[in-house]
């Protein structure tokens, strides 16, 4: 799965502001109902037809291109039929004028102007006759400076120096300077030029509703020297003379509907960036990580996942030290669960993919969690703010082991199982994924719950994390079956939690279960388990036993634990107990 080019794209904008510009064709304008050049062509064929033959009716298509043919006119392209129509330059221009007057900007254009107001563009080329770019940035309270011929570049303050820059090579409608026939389109004016090419050279450059036909301005494309990169946005396949435009300025091709739809993506990448400082999204990590294991790219994948490893503790730490001197009320457990939530959302992206395809990895990843925990700086004062790293922990393993059950991925339950870190005081080590995650999560779980309801819950973050899991678009996106199917995600965790509880009972350590609050869900498991001695074999891998010894062992360690929400010993138990009666 290749990366969407509108990834680097948006990080390049928003780590670099103003380093892109962006070049703009008529496709941009069409949106506001100011007509392509393909349909001025068209509708130039007809007031022609009807010029010609004084008539008021007009053919459709097919019985234009029929007339044209037979006046010898087969071959007419737009400048031919404007220079037929309007021969003298200023005939063409109130020509076309009639085309921009009284339209207002559209959606692409009130786009634009809200990159170009927040600074993250800054010089935007044109070769629209129309104004609605600089109405769309006006209403802003940004003033461009517009340069639109070689006159207004002797008078013009430097590029360097404007807030916002609207070169327009081919012209402006009002001020008698558009360029739109073959001959006026095959060179601009010398100072135009060397303009034209400097911002070439200087910026990244985003193509966006451009024909590409234009061979002046096509030349000076093919010439860029940009240490930044070249994206055409495009409707779909590629046809000449672009294909080869492109491939000669060693451009990248998004593809989308239209310049609405680019730009509407591009402002919500970019709005990533303040929730997430590298601008990447859970998905586009995630997708990144896929497209590593599928390339085999071992470098690649160790690198990411060094990245998103920092990532999270870093931001782990934000959020104790400004915190660390605050009582842990509810307003500030729900702003600590408010502001990890995206982290841990993204670090979840890159690690569920190993889950599924690469337990080796994934293996080396919970290893370098229980490091990172051990790590962690644990602050004085408050137990909340020392535990806040334990509740991440648990709430990535106990996901990541959700999604392992549920799609039978047994075998990526091992390294959850077996994960140890070292106590915060003394040489005792304690599992990774404590069945307990402590004074931070029982908080979080308490605020998050009282948005829900009034209930008292026995345990509080076990039903936080369901809703947390609901909330997010990696899951929706990615492992619908996770958050979508039935009794979902509560039957994937409930399976987890029952086997987590054996492997840890197995192991001498104490248990607290909650799977015993979605009875009839586990029971079903268990029923399952019971039945198919080839899947207890898998389950009894992942905790470490072999299936004689797993049959003995699960049982009594189920009963050993503590079962909250049950008084009495939970069916499931019983029915478990019958794997050994083979």
């Amino acid at each position: 799965m290749a990366l969407d080019p509108i990834v680097s794209l948006s990080v390049a904008i928003a780590e670099a502001p103003g380093s892109y510009a962006f070049f703009v064709g008529s496709g941009v304008s069409r949106d506001a109902g100011v007509p392509t050049g393909s349909e001025v062509l068209w509708q130039a064929v007809g007031e022609l037809y009807r010029l010609e033959n004084a008539t008021a009716e007009t053919p459709d298509r097919v019985g234009l291109e029929e007339w044209l043919e037979a006046t010898g006119r087969g071959e007419i392209d737009y400048s031919g039929v404007l220079e037929e129509i309007a021969p003298d330059p200023a005939t063409r221009r109130d020509y076309l004028a009639k085309h921009f007057e009284g339209v207002e900007p559209g959606d692409p254009h009130e786009r634009l102007a809200d990159l170009a107001s927040r600074g993250l563009v800054k010089v935007l080329v044109t070769t629209n006759f129309d104004r609605l770019l600089e109405r769309a940035l006006q209403v802003r309270g940004v003033e461009p400076v517009v340069v639109t011929s070689d006159a207004d570049l002797g008078v013009a303050p430097r590029r360097e120096h404007a807030s916002c820059y609207v070169l327009k090579p081919h012209g402006d409608y009002l001020q008698q300077t558009i360029r739109n026939t073959a001959a006026e389109l095959t060179s601009l004016d010398p100072r135009m030029d060397g303009e034209l090419r400097e911002v070439f050279d200087r910026y990244g450059l985003v193509v966006l509703g451009y024909s590409g036909a234009d061979e002046a301005i096509a030349e000076a494309m093919r010439a860029r020297r940009s240490r930044y990169g070249l994206y055409w946005v495009t409707r779909g396949a590629l046809a000449e003379p672009v294909r080869s435009l492109i491939e000669a300025a060693d451009g990248r091709v998004i593809v989308r509907e239209g310049a609405a739809e680019f730009l509407a993506d591009l402002e919500g990448r970019l709005a990533v960036f303040e929730a997430q400082p590298s601008g990447l999204t859970p998905l586009t990590v995630h997708d990144e990580v896929i497209s590593l294991l599928r390339r085999g790219d071992r470098v690649g994948l160790h690198d990411l996942l060094r990245r998103e490893r920092r990532e999270l503790e870093a931001r782990i730490g934000e959020v104790v030290a400004e915190g660390r001197n605050s009582h842990p009320d509810e307003s500030a457990s729900l702003a600590a669960h408010a502001a990890l939530l995206p982290a841990l959302e993204r670090r979840l992206a890159s690690l569920l993919p190993l889950a599924l395809h690469e337990t080796e990895v994934l293996d080396e990843e919970i290893g370098a969690l229980a490091t990172s925990v051990e790590r962690q700086a644990r602050p004085d004062g408050y137990v909340f703010w020392q535990q806040l790293i334990d509740w991440c922990a648990w709430w990535l393993g106990t996901t990541i082991g959700a999604l392992a059950v549920r799609d039978s991925r047994f075998s990526a339950l091992t390294p959850l199982f077996e994960a140890r870190r070292a106590e915060a005081f003394g040489d005792e080590t304690a599992s990774l994924l404590g069945s307990d995650p402590g004074e931070a999560a029982r908080l979080i779980g308490i605020a998050v719950m009282a948005q829900v309801d009034d209930k008292r819950y026995f345990a509080p973050y076990w039903e936080a994390l369901k809703l947390d899991l609901s909330s997010l678009e990696l899951l929706h996106e990615r492992y619908p079956e996770l958050v979508a199917g039935e009794d979902e995600p509560s039957r994937s965790l409930a399976e987890f939690d029952f086997l987590h509880s054996i492997a840890l009972g197995i192991r001498g350590e104490r248990v607290v279960s909650k799977w015993p609050m979605s009875g009839p869900l586990v029971e079903a498991f268990a029923r399952r388990l019971h039945g198919d001695a080839r899947l207890r074999e898998r389950v009894a891998r992942a905790t470490g036993e072999e299936l004689d010894g797993f049959d003995q062992k699960a049982p009594d360690a189920l009963r050993s634990a503590h079962l909250l929400g049950n008084d009495p010993l939970p069916d499931a138990i019983a029915i478990l107990e019958q794997g050994s009666a083979r």
